[in-house]
């Protein structure tokens, strides 16, 4: 798929020259006068055989989030360049013999989708991983691993998912780690959690990566120790799972050919949900994740336009760690691939208490070695020298935060890590999650310039949700995800999927923000913005992508309905038909036109 800008002529020049030497050699009567003007002034829109688009659309709804033209019946596309947008009847200009014309009946046509956090390489991974109960005895643990491991033969590494670490530790029959011994004492074994933020492994696993016999917690991870014995139960949190997670998938080939498996799988989703740029949020570049994703690239099956991040570990050397980013850093603004960004976890999540707070929790969960007010990936000098050294690289932040206190020292470190404020405002660092923002701290957005991300999903708004967390956050449920106030602060706002931890259709989101929505202030088009165009700019790719005009690139998508049209509570029943990336189709249902 090619991936350079190929803008077309737009003027038939050689009849343009005729008509202005017949006008100079002959002279003209009045009407023949005026009749030669209005020739003139069609000239614009006569195309030459040169110039005829590859694929024209027509007789569709066209929601083009440009502000100059918000509407229009057709699109035309030649060398995966839009080259008109207009009516039916003008866009049929631009069709010849070789023109593939869509007549696309009524359907809706918006710019693709954009994502920018989502997990679309570790969701394809996960999509074989071997699950285990969330909530589940210890005898009913054992069963699932052993299980488990029956399906994954050999001496190498047993790799599960989906306990809920809280609900392990409440079980005092034995310590986890001791029933994973039991249970499989030849073989490391690793349980992801249920949440992204933590881990379960035997002996065999924590001896694998030191951690037997570490005395307190690595940086930026806490490893569980029982409360009573000091013993370790073999339940990580935070930053402690990512050794276990590379030494269970080093990058051998053999690993990284799986990672690639696991992002054609994660990337199929996404087409299927007409989204045509993302920046995944993993990064884990000690575990082979480039080189899968630009193996796709090479390949000529990466079906998505990718601004990526690359993993910031608290726990390797300063100088070592800097130049290996460096080294994978990549920022060609004309490929389809880049690694131009670099995530940075400021605290964890406050549904297992490690979202940092400026005041502490109501409540405790449980969970040792978990201060009151949360926890921090990095101690401030390390943190301010690390964003310092990556702004003066030129490279882009990307702030993971769920606390109100984890905002603040996010948006603190960007404010000192340049003195150059417009450089810095340039740059256009983000801040994700963001479940509180302290009041004082919500103007400081703009004028950092950074861009707030939310994950709107119903997993985080529903009332069962803030059921669970009013013990712990008391009055501050009431502030959670403040997304309209940002918007109505005038913040630059984005709107992501975090995918695959939450669900990843921009559709089922649209219908969402607008049911909470209690000031009815938001349109369809306002919140479909927030998913195109305001993550183009997030992306440094609005001159290219986001909107339907001329010059853009053809990244687009056709759903069955004009959802502008339909009852709120339908919008997600949609369905996308074509998913088309630089003017190719990367999906298509059974039930495109």
């Amino acid at each position: 798929m090619s991936s350079k800008m190929n803008v077309p002529h737009f003027f038939n020049l050689s009849l343009f020259c005729i008509l202005v030497l017949l006008s100079a050699c002959t002279p003209l009567d009045p009407e023949e006068e005026q009749q030669a003007e209005e020739e003139e002034a069609y000239l614009p829109s006569v195309v030459s055989q040169n110039d005829l688009a590859d694929t024209v659309y027509h007789n569709g709804v066209i929601l083009t989030i440009d502000d100059a033209q918000p509407t229009a019946e057709g699109v035309a596309v030649k060398d995966g360049v839009i080259v008109a947008v207009g009516s039916s009847e003008e866009v049929l200009n631009w069709a010849g013999d070789a023109t593939q014309v869509i007549d696309l009946d009524g359907t809706m046509m918006l710019p693709g989708f954009q994502d920018p956090h989502l997990h679309v390489l570790e969701a394809g991974l996960n999509e074989n991983l071997c699950l285990v109960s969330d909530f589940a005895t210890l005898d009913d643990y054992a069963d699932e691993i052993w299980d488990c491991a029956q399906q994954q033969p050999g001496d190498g590494w047993v790799r599960a998912a989906g306990v809920n670490v809280s609900n392990l530790l409440s079980q005092t029959e034995m310590l986890p780690i001791e029933l994973l011994d039991d249970v499989i004492p030849d073989r490391p074994v690793i349980v992801l959690d249920d949440l992204g933020h933590g881990a379960w492994a035997n002996s065999m696993a924590f001896e694998a990566v030191g951690y037997d016999t570490f005395e307190g917690d690595p940086p930026g991870g806490i490893l569980v120790r029982d409360s009573e014995s000091g013993a370790l139960t073999g339940v990580v949190l935070e930053n402690a799972q990512q050794a276990l997670r590379t030494a269970s998938l080093p990058p051998t080939a053999e690993n990284i050919d799986l990672a690639y498996q696991g992002l054609l799988t994660g990337l199929k989703t996404i087409s299927e949900n007409g989204i045509t740029s993302v920046s995944d949020a993993g990064g884990y570049w000690t575990r082979g994740h480039t080189e899968a994703w630009q193996k796709a690239l090479e390949n000529d099956t990466l079906t998505v336009r990718a601004s990526n991040a690359l993993y910031l570990f608290p726990d390797l050397e300063f100088d070592r760690q800097m130049a290996d980013i460096k080294n994978h850093l990549s920022t060609d603004p004309n490929s389809l691939l880049r690694f131009d960004q670099v995530k940075i976890y400021i605290d964890g999540i406050l549904s297992q208490g490690t979202g940092a707070l400026l005041t502490p929790y109501d409540q405790r969960f449980g969970l040792p070695g978990v201060p009151d007010d949360g926890f921090l990936y990095f101690d401030t000098a390390t943190l301010n020298a690390y964003t310092q050294e990556i702004s003066a690289a030129g490279v882009q932040m990307h702030f993971h935060v769920t606390g109100d206190r984890g905002a603040r020292i996010a948006l603190d470190t960007i404010e000192q890590s340049s003195s150059d404020r417009s450089k810095l405002i340039q740059a256009r660092h983000r801040l994700t999650h963001l479940y509180l923002i302290d009041e004082a701290d919500r103007g400081r957005f703009t004028e950092l310039g950074v861009v707030a991300d939310f994950q709107f999903s119903l997993a985080s708004v529903e009332d069962e949700y803030v059921r669970y967390m009013s013990p712990f956050l008391g009055r501050r449920t009431d502030q959670l995800l403040p997304l309209f106030e940002m918007i109505e602060n005038g913040s630059h706002v984005t709107l992501s999927s975090d995918y695959d931890a939450d669900d990843i259709s921009p559709l089922a989101k649209i219908e969402l923000v607008l049911q909470y929505d209690e000031s009815e202030s938001l349109t369809v088009n306002d919140v479909v913005k927030l998913m195109t165009l305001n993550v183009a700019h997030l992306l440094h790719q609005e001159e290219m992508t986001g909107s339907i005009e001329v010059g853009k690139f053809a990244d687009l998508v056709v759903i069955d309905r004009d959802i502008t049209q339909v009852p709120i509570s339908n919008i997600s029943r949609a369905q996308v038909l074509l998913t088309i990336l630089e003017g190719e189709e990367v999906y298509r249902s059974a039930d495109a036109p």
